[in-house]
């Protein structure tokens, strides 16, 4: 059986089908039909999924805890090759980019990952995407349909359809695989302690700030501006000053927020890459050639450590 023109989307992060959703409803209005959400997950899941503008709900049953995605894959495998939508639209998460790969070798079929954005060009359905790390950006458009495409948290608002009428739920029974592997073990992380994604405003510290110490005086300004502190990537990984779910780049959060305040950020791509959602970007640098201005709203050649003062006074004042 094929359903023409319908979109799959598919994410073991249920917050992330969502995002998913709001990609597919812009390809939607290009003359796509029906939407559809694969839930790996319980009875919770299918009804938070219900709650964005889907058409259906494949809802793959009685997964056992702690699976691991070569469980799932035969199962998502035989859902899509027995549907044949026209798109599928993955979550790029570590688990997603693998189900994209398998799928996509196992279908026959292009997969495009780390999607922008989508257009449509004179041949059809195109997707912006980042190359080479982060480092450059590409249209590129599929020979031939179906395709697939994977697309990063924060690249689309998630929307709720308060008025959407409620969805078409289809069990889809569970196949567990006669080889597979066998999970021993399982650690939990540490919970993180922000979400970089969510925030409203984000203040992000790159190397222009000299000393450790010194990001006590930025804190200040994050509590009076109701801001996340967030960092580049050597302050992350190569220094050590702050945690790495602050880091701000492509491997690193991608953040959607209202204002980017970025302090003594020089601007190199795999970091911008990150802050492309943001509303209003401000930058502080004292190198008036930054890459950093190219991407700013609104730019403040001058040394950060007269800016910070300055403002945090500003505010306390306002």
């Amino acid at each position: 059986m094929s359903d023409q023109n319908q979109i799959f989307v598919i994410s073991e992060e249920v917050s992330l089908i969502g995002e998913l959703v709001s990609a597919a409803r812009q390809l939607n209005n290009d003359g796509f039909s029906t939407i559809a959400a694969v839930v790996i997950g319980d009875q919770s899941d299918v009804q938070r999924v219900g709650s964005f503008a889907v058409d259906q709900i494949y809802w793959i049953e009685q997964v056992p805890e702690g699976y691991l995605v070569e469980d799932v894959f035969l199962t998502l495998w035989e859902l899509v090759n027995q549907h044949k939508p026209t798109v599928v639209l993955i979550g790029a998460t570590t688990s997603g980019r693998l189900i994209c790969g398998r799928l996509a070798a196992r279908l026959d079929v292009s997969a495009i990952t780390d999607v922008r954005s989508f257009e449509q060009v004179k041949d059809g359905l195109a997707a912006r995407h980042m190359i080479f790390a982060g480092g450059a950006e590409r249209l590129e458009r599929p020979r031939r349909l179906p395709v697939l495409f994977t697309i990063a948290k924060g690249q689309f608002e998630a929307d709720i359809v308060q008025s959407h009428t409620a969805p078409q739920v289809i069990p889809v029974p569970f196949r567990l695989p006669e080889k597979r592997a066998i999970l021993r073990e399982r650690k939990d992380l540490p919970p993180l302690s922000v979400n970089l994604a969510e925030a409203k405003r984000v203040i992000c510290l790159g190397r222009g700030i000299a000393h450790q110490e010194d990001v006590a005086q930025v804190e200040q300004l994050a509590q009076v501006l109701g801001a996340e502190i967030a960092c580049t990537r050597p302050l992350s990984e190569g220094l050590g000053w702050l945690p790495r779910e602050r880091y701000i780049g492509i491997s690193g959060a991608y953040i959607k927020s209202d204002l980017y305040l970025g302090l003594g950020v020089s601007g190199q791509v795999q970091h911008t890459i990150g802050i492309t959602n943001a509303r209003v970007v401000v930058a502080v640098n004292r190198d008036p050639d930054a890459p950093i201005f190219k991407q700013a709203d609104y730019g403040i050649v001058a040394d950060l450590y007269e800016v910070v003062p300055a403002l945090i006074q500003g505010l306390h004042e306002a």
